[in-house]
């Protein structure tokens, strides 16, 4: 995980935190089929960037997503229960006990693949494409996507939820690929 960040770190600077995880090439955290079905929220997945820094109670991360500290909690308590996040310590402040939670990921791999199923009036875009790519630019592109749905999972937005499914392989081709002088060479 990231280093703990400044205690007025804002949405922006989570997203530099959650940044900073994929230059030290955190690997994604495996979750159950449970723990997949309580990240099926774009809220918690807010959550989950906002306490990748410093650890904060409810009502901060209510603060920084411009959230009610209710709804806040009710996610919280979901998400310590599902073990996706660690309560790492608690303080008495007027009488209150607080909690100051962390999150244990802000990239997860689910043991099921699966795929959002939209309504055609509700399908906003579909890309397919095919690219060449060697293994360091691979690595790269990789990369590169990763920084671009953090920043936006990260960000402080309003608005309808939206899914994102990205599928990425290696193809295999159908025709041999051509010989070049190279292997010509070799195989005489």
């Amino acid at each position: 995980m990231s280093q703990p960040a400044d205690p007025g770190q804002s949405p922006p600077e989570a997203a530099a935190s959650s940044k900073s995880q994929l230059e030290d090439n955190v690997q994604p955290l495996k979750v159950t089929p449970e723990q997949d079905k309580l990240l099926e929220s774009a809220l918690r997945i807010k959550i989950m960037h906002t306490l990748s820094g410093e650890p904060l109670t409810s009502k901060q991360v209510a603060g920084k997503l411009n959230k009610t500290p209710g709804n806040i909690h009710y996610h919280i308590v979901k998400l310590y229960e599902g073990g996706l996040l660690e309560l790492v310590r608690t303080e008495a402040a007027g009488g209150i006990i607080q909690k100051f939670y962390r999150s244990k990921g802000t990239m997860f791999r689910s043991e099921q693949l699966s795929s959002f199923h939209f309504r055609q009036e509700d399908q906003v875009e579909h890309f397919i494409t095919r690219l060449t790519l060697s293994p360091p630019e691979l690595a790269k592109f990789h990369q590169e996507m990763l920084e671009l749905i953090t920043a936006w999972e990260s960000k402080v937005t309003a608005g309808d939820e939206y899914g994102v499914e990205i599928v990425m392989g290696r193809l295999q081709s159908a025709e041999p690929a051509p010989e070049t002088d190279t292997d010509a060479e070799v195989q005489e």
